[in-house]
């Protein structure tokens, strides 16, 4: 899926890619059920660019040898060495180290073209640290012209020899909106039912007598125990019991162990007849099968490669189709303190216990209503999620580098570590100009200006203050940057008073006593907080000088208007957020007892007369600067 998705995205931006898989060799139970229509998107021409699909032939007696397996890497490579042959290659990209990376450096080593290798998940998890496998897995690394890694696994390769200067940050993938959206057609389960059962290669992927006449859950990807498919089919069951008439349709599959375990397990339950499993899908029939779902569950949990991270639970947002997620799941999202129970997605702590994940699915079921809404609010959340990711614009830069053999260096300058990791980079600016000035006051106040602590950063607003009295600096708003920086820094530092802190869950900061809230409920909900933070008041505008990384960026003053600033406690680690008067106001008057639409009368009607309340609730809530819960909710 990520590879189909950066072949074509290349090709959109212009470039001529030529794909080389033994796709075709895939066999039951790891196939897609693919029409016509569908090979046919494989490959496919772009307005400027092109995807070409070179395919492995399937094996047989011409090659056969003792013992007997499928050459994967000798045809992989040997492909793309012909192929490169016709049309020659600028650079060559593989996705996963087994056989792909293999044939990769073998197809690099024979076109003499630079190799970019990345690895996804297993392969980097598991695989790299079999014996028999990992020196040759590490000829592979070292031998790439660039490695797209992070994190763990970056680390491991800086410490098997791969140089520093060849790992890049590759960045995410980006699942297409246009495809991926609420609106389009539902997947006709009895006609994908028809095609599975007219292909003898996928008679057998077809399991369960449930017509998807009733509202059905949907489960999709991979079989197992630390997928939650046991725990669902229990869950299931306990919906059973309870009355409710609701199915399961699985697009999922798995080895034949597991296989076997799901159908016996499903089948002693008695749910033969809620039970409907579909072969896999190409992922861009994926939103067909999502949008004709009540919910849609990704339950992950204790997954043992610590950094995979999935991508169905983005595309279940994205379709606005509302996500039963394990904590597990949800915390690998990006953004997740923007997720929240009951808000934009269901969450499941433990999807081992039973009881909370049948409680949460038979909510759902018996009421219905809130899905298109927290659906709604799940696809408001991932358009956001991904609008920073640089797809496949930086996939398509280091390749290109990697073409000329330039790649630059992904290591700081002194001054750039400085201003990306220290507390004070605006006061480090106003020592700069001081010390061109007056070199004797600024060592005086500070050791060394390249590090500067919140005593030091004291030290030299005093002696900034005296120079801007005395006319010898000019730019006044460099003692008021230095001043909101440190005033900020030691505020972080502060011990907050507790006041209503709940200290929960980020995920679970909205206690309801429905299982989803609706557009209307928020104002009539009792906002709490938190987190532990302090409002800082100033003087003056302290927005100006947000984004400034030079003195020229920064005012001759900021403007003299009253500005507020949210600080938190530095074991939340959250950035301060500047706020309007009416959102510190708001902050100051919660006691864990009022309203949020009883704190709103209390305001003063001239910070404002024409906000959207509603919304405005939303967005401190969106921010996790606050809580919400039913005034007599008890967890």
């Amino acid at each position: 899926m990520r590879t189909y998705w950066a072949a074509h995205g290349l090709a959109a931006l212009g470039h001529e890619v030529h794909v080389v898989t033994n796709a075709k060799e895939a066999i039951a139970p790891f196939r897609m059920l693919m029409r016509a229509e569908d090979w046919e998107r494989c490959a496919a021409p772009h307005s400027k660019g092109s995807v070409t699909v070179h395919w492995t032939d399937p094996v047989d007696r011409s090659q056969a040898y003792i013992p007997m397996a499928s050459p994967f890497v000798s045809k992989l490579a040997a492909a793309a060495a012909r192929v490169h042959s016709e049309r020659p290659f600028d650079v060559i990209y593989s996705h996963y180290l087994e056989p792909y990376g293999v044939a990769g450096f073998l197809a690099a080593q024979m076109t003499r073209v630079p190799h970019v290798a990345r690895m996804a998940g297993s392969d980097a998890g598991r695989l790299w640290h079999h014996p028999q496998l990992e020196p040759l897995y590490d000829h592979v690394l070292r031998s790439a012209e660039a490695v797209i890694a992070t994190g763990a696994v970056a680390k491991r390769a800086i410490e098997r020899g791969v140089l520093s200067d060849r790992i890049m940050r590759g960045g995410g993938i980006v699942v297409p909106e246009d495809l991926f959206t609420p609106e389009g057609p539902k997947l006709d389960i009895a006609a994908a039912r028809a095609e599975a059962q007219a292909d003898p290669e996928f008679r057998d992927f077809i399991w369960g007598n449930f017509a998807a006449d009733r509202p059905y859950f949907g489960v999709y990807g991979k079989l197992g125990e630390r997928k939650g498919t046991f725990a669902l089919l229990a869950a299931m069951h306990q919906l059973m019991l309870a009355g409710l008439d609701v199915g399961l349709i699985v697009l999922a599959h798995g080895g034949a162990a597991v296989q076997r375990d799901f159908r016996t397990r499903a089948a002693e339950l008695g749910l033969v007849d809620r039970v409907l499993q579909i072969p896999f899908l190409p992922h861009w029939r994926v939103p067909e099968f999502l949008r004709g779902c009540l919910a849609v569950c990704c339950l992950e949990q204790d997954f043992p490669i610590r950094f995979h991270s999935p991508i169905t639970p983005l595309e279940v947002l994205l379709c606005g189709a509302c996500l039963v997620g394990s904590g597990e799941v949800i915390r690998k999202l990006p953004n997740p303190e923007q997720l929240v129970h009951g808000y934009n997605c269901v969450v499941i702590e433990d999807v081992n216990d039973i009881a909370q994940l049948s409680e949460s699915l038979a909510a759902i079921a018996a009421d219905p209503a809130p899905i298109a809404l927290v659906g709604a609010r799940g696809r408001k959340f991932a358009c956001e999620a991904q609008e920073k990711i640089d797809f496949p614009h930086r996939l398509e830069f280091i390749l290109t580098r990697a073409a000329r053999r330039e790649l630059p260096t992904t290591r700081l300058s002194a001054a750039e570590r400085r201003t990306e990791s220290g507390r004070f980079p605006l006061t480090q600016l106003a020592a700069k100009a001081l010390a061109d000035i007056d070199r004797v006051a600024a060592t005086a106040a500070i050791a060394s200006l390249d590090e500067i602590d919140l005593e030091g950063a004291q030290n030299l607003l005093v002696e900034i203050n005296r120079a801007v009295d005395d006319g010898a600096i000019t730019q006044s708003s460099l003692a008021q940057a230095a001043a909101v920086e440190i005033a900020i820094a030691a505020a972080e530092e502060r011990h907050f008073p507790a006041r209503d802190v709940t200290g929960c869950d980020p995920l679970f900061r909205l206690r309801s006593r429905r299982w989803a809230v609706g557009e209307f409920d928020l104002v009539r909900l009792v906002p709490v907080n938190e987190l532990q933070f302090q409002v800082l008041r100033f003087n003056y505008d302290v927005s100006e000088f947000r984004g400034a990384t030079s003195i020229a960026d920064l005012p001759s003053a900021a403007a003299s208007r009253p500005s507020h600033v949210v600080v938190f406690h530095h074991a939340a680690d959250r950035s301060p957020l500047i706020v309007d008067a009416a959102t510190a106001e708001f902050l100051k008057l919660i006691d864990g007892r009022k309203t949020a639409d009883e704190i709103i009368r209390l305001l003063d009607a001239d910070l404002s007369t024409s906000v959207d309340w509603t919304q405005w609730i939303e967005s401190l809530f969106g921010e996790g600067l606050i809580g919400l819960r039913h005034i007599d909710f008890h967890a």
